[in-house]
Order: C-alpha cells, then structure tokens, then sequence
C-alpha cells in the first residue's frame, strides 16, 4: 500500500503542478478550491470515515462465519442502499449549490468579477464525484476485508492521472482551466469504480446485485453503528467549511495558498499514515471479535511508534526546508514568488499537526474496531468548538491570516489525540505511553541531529541565493538525501531499528498470499 501510495502522492503533486501552472493563486484556483471542498466533505460520510468504520467490522463478521449467501445478500442490500442515498444526495448538492455560494462565500468573491458564477459552476459539475467515490469505497472496504490491498490502494493513481490528462488536454479549450481539472475528478472517480469490479470478481466471493430489502438485520446493525459517525462527519465538515470560510473573507489567494500546504502535509500522511491506518483495522476488527484486547494494545503500540518515526523528522524537515521545496515543486507558470510565501507561511504550520493527526487517525481505528463510534463523535464535538474559535481568532484579531487557520488546525489535532488517551485508557489498559515517550525521545535526538545538518547545509549553500529551478531542484534532492541519510544513521546510533523491521515485515508479506489469493474463485 506504502508503495502504491507514494506513487500516488508524486502524481498528486504533479497534479498540483499543473493546478499551480495554470491557475497558480488567482481568483479561478480560489474558485477551484470550494468547488472542490464542497462534495469532498462529504466523502467523510459516505466513501470514507463513518461508512467505512461501520460496515468493515461487521462484514468482517459475516466472513468469518462463512456463510456465502448471507453475506453477499447483507452486501447487496447495503451497496444498493447507499446507492439510492448517495444519488440523492448529489442531486441535492447540485439544486442548493448557487444558495451555498451566493450565502456563505460571496462577500468577498463578488469583489472579482465572474468569480462568484464561476465557483457556483465548477461545484455543480463536481458533485458527481462524491457518488462515484462512495461505491468505490465500499468495493475498497470488502477487499480490505478480504486482506487485499493492491488494487484498492491503486485507485487514486489512477485518478491523480485522469485529473492531470483532463486538466493539461482540455485546458484550451475550455471558458477556463479550471474546467477541465473538475472534469479529472469527475473521470477519475468512474475509473476508481471501475478498477476494482475485475478484483473483486476475481479474488472474492463477493457478488452484488440489486436487493432493496433495506429491513436486513446486518443493514440495520451498521445503520445503527454509523449514526454518531454521521454526527462526526458532520462535525467535520463544520470544521472545513467554517475555516474554508473564514479563508475566503481574507486576501486573495488565501483558499489556494492553504490547500497546496495541505498537499505537502498530506504527501507524508498519505505516503505512510492512511497506509497503516486503513491496513490495521481489518486486524484491530479480527482482535477485538476475539476479544484480544492484549493485541490491540500491541497493534496500537506498534502502529503509534511508525508514526512516531516517520512525522517527527518530517515536521522538522518541512519547517526547515518548505520553502525551497513548495519553489521547486510550483513556482511556475501562474504560480509566482508571492504565491511561494504566501503557502510557506501555511505549510510551517501545517507541519506541526503531522504528529497528532498520525496519532488521532491510528487510535480512531481503535473505536472503529470496538464498532464505538459514539466516542470518537463526542471528543470532535468538543474539539470543534476549539478549532472553530481558534480559526477566527488566530486568523482575524491576531492577523496571522490564512496561517492562523493552518496553525488552528494543528492545534485542535494535538487536543482530539490528547483527550483520546485518556479513554483509551479505560478501554483497553495500559498504553505503553512510557516506552513510547522514550522511543519519541530518541526519535527527537536523531531528528536534532538531522535538522542542525540541514540549518548548517543552507549556511555552506543558501537555497535565497539559488536563481534557476534546475539549481533549486539539486539543493532540495541534496538536503533531503543528506537529511534523511543523516536521520537514518542517527536512528542505528540511537537503537531504533524501525526501517529493519518495516522491511522484514515487507518481505514477509510479499511471501504470504493474501486470504482469497490462495486459490482462485470462479463465478
């Protein structure tokens, strides 16, 4: 998945290249920016988040009865279910979007001309998206369950590619380019869809058909375990929309210039975070239907301490060197030097929420596999009333801006994975909350020796003075080789041998077949 995932986030950034190269800042990427946000927020809802959380463990269940029949009848009447709903709701999205826009985010767009009619269309043909995405999600669940990864993990290559060839082929010959990067995700999310159907009919048992019978027990049971994940959807989507809000009374340019800081923060949270995170539930749902509580502790613990590993040095490095870094990877084309700034200010911020929203994510799944998904809902209830006042008070009265948005984000992460310890806790027992302070410990000694390498390698080479984009791409590939060569060899000085044993647990996955890979099934 890890692999998978990398190459996705490289072809996510080449994806934002091109949205830098041509829109940059400008009032179209602010446009581009809510259209996108609106029918993504919920994805939390119905392809991601409070879906998914209900309806992995309980189809868990139904497989490791081993009743086929029930099982693809419990899933036929789920997929049909959310089908209905998810269609109805897209059109519902495209009816109320001119109201949305015209409501909430005209005061200052109106102050462009054309761009409040511009982000009303791009949000109307981005709806359909969120339909596509949310059955893909449901295929992705089963073959989750089913302990295959691959294909699932793999989609979202395919739809960073779709977006970047419709964005780059109809950039001309569309009103705008922004058009043609909507149309990306609109092709994209057929293409997740249609990826997974050969997969699914290949390596599972798993056959759907159309079955309205909604009154099925197992599709009441996740109806009932997802209810507070709705409320935590919708609490999210409060949280997005209040500080995409806020984001768009200020300057210009501010949408965009939070969004492509988000991308960086989201190259390291994708590329090893939701790869542990999505592949640990299906084991964290195996432990707690045994009710292996001692397992879970040491899948938490171990998950905790990867993420420990891999945010820690990323915070660093990103704080020391995002600036070189967002000139490299977009300061071209409609994406100039203020653009630069602009984001530079968000991403040093932005950096500090790596470490909690790892750490938030991986004990989500804990609550997810004990099907508690009140919990979780209650602490973002309270954290959203945090993240929302620090929003407007970093952003306005202080004046930080967009930062202060970023900034609030990071904190309100730090307070939801603080208040969940607490309750993990009573859950489950003792954390191993000490040895993972002293492996934090040696973690922040090697990340010390690795960003005093990096402070000194901008005073011997001042990437201020690098003019050309080939001079400012070696100075990045130079500090990133050299930092993380550093950090690695810290790491063995230090006793933290995480790399060996990600690699030896590579090694053993690729010499075990997958459940359902053993042997082929037929039709």
């Amino acid at each position: 998945m890890t692999a998978f995932t990398l190459l996705s986030r490289i072809l996510g950034l080449v994806r934002e290249q091109v949205r830098a190269a041509l829109i940059g800042t400008s009032a179209a990427s602010d446009a581009f920016g809510v259209a996108t946000m609106l029918p993504n927020l919920f994805r939390r809802l119905f392809a991601e988040g409070a879906m998914t959380a209900a309806f992995l463990p309980v189809f868990s269940e139904f497989l490791a009865k081993g009743d086929e029949e029930s099982t693809n009848a419990f899933l036929s009447r789920f997929i049909t279910l959310l089908t209905c709903v998810v269609a109805a709701f897209t059109l519902l999205g495209v009816a109320v979007t001119p109201w949305i826009i015209d409501t909430f985010f005209a005061t200052e767009f109106q102050n462009v001309s054309g761009k409040v009619a511009l982000t009303i269309a791009l949000t109307e043909w981005m709806w359909p998206y969120l339909f596509f995405v949310s059955v893909a999600a449901v295929l992705q669940a089963v073959l989750n369950a089913h302990k295959i990864f691959g294909p699932s993990a793999f989609t979202p290559v395919l739809l960073n590619a779709c977006i970047i060839g419709c964005g780059l082929g109809l950039a001309t010959t569309l009103p705008d380019p922004s058009y043609g990067l909507v149309a990306g995700f609109v092709v994209g999310g057929v293409v997740q869809l249609g990826f997974q159907v050969p997969y699914l009919l290949r390596w599972t048992s798993a056959r759907i058909r159309i079955d309205f019978h909604f009154s099925d027990p197992g599709v009441q049971r996740v109806l009932r375990i997802m209810a507070p994940g709705v409320f935590a959807a919708g609490i999210y989507q409060i949280n997005v929309f209040v500080s995409q809000w806020i984001a768009s009374s200020l300057p210009g340019g501010s949408i965009a210039s939070l969004q492509y800081s988000i991308r960086l923060q989201e190259l390291v949270l994708g590329l090893f975070v939701v790869s542990v995170a999505q592949v640990i539930l299906p084991t964290l749902s195996e432990q707690t239907a045994r009710d292996d509580h001692s397992g879970v502790v040491d899948t938490l613990a171990h998950a905790s301490q990867l993420m420990v590993w891999v945010t820690i040095p990323a915070t660093v490095a990103l704080m020391l060197i995002g600036g070189p870094i967002l000139r490299l990877l977009f300061q071209f084309g409609a994406f100039d030097a203020d653009s630069t700034a602009m984001t530079n200010q968000a991403l040093f911020f932005h950096a500090l929420g790596l470490l909690p929203i790892a750490l938030s994510r991986i004990q989500s799944q804990v609550f997810f596999a004990y099907k508690d998904l009140k919990t979780p809902t209650l602490v973002a209830a309270v954290v959203m009333v945090v993240h929302v006042g620090l929003c407007y008070g970093l952003a306005v009265p202080m004046g930080m801006n967009h930062a202060g948005i970023a900034l609030a984000g990071s904190v309100a992460a730090l307070l939801n994975t603080v208040i969940f310890v607490p309750v993990l806790r009573q859950r489950i027992g003792a954390l191993g909350g000490q040895a993972l302070t002293t492996f934090a410990l040696k973690v922040s000694a090697a990340t010390a020796l690795m960003g005093g390498a990096l402070w000194g390698y901008d005073r011997l080479w001042s990437a201020a003075g690098v003019e050309t984009h080939m001079g400012i791409g070696l100075w990045v590939a130079g500090a990133i080789v050299g930092g993380g060569g550093i950090y690695v060899v810290a790491c063995q000085l230090f006793g933290i041998n995480e790399l060996g044993e990600l690699l030896r647990s590579m090694r053993r996955r690729r010499s075990t077949p997958a459940k359902g890979q053993e042997s082929e099934q037929g039709e």
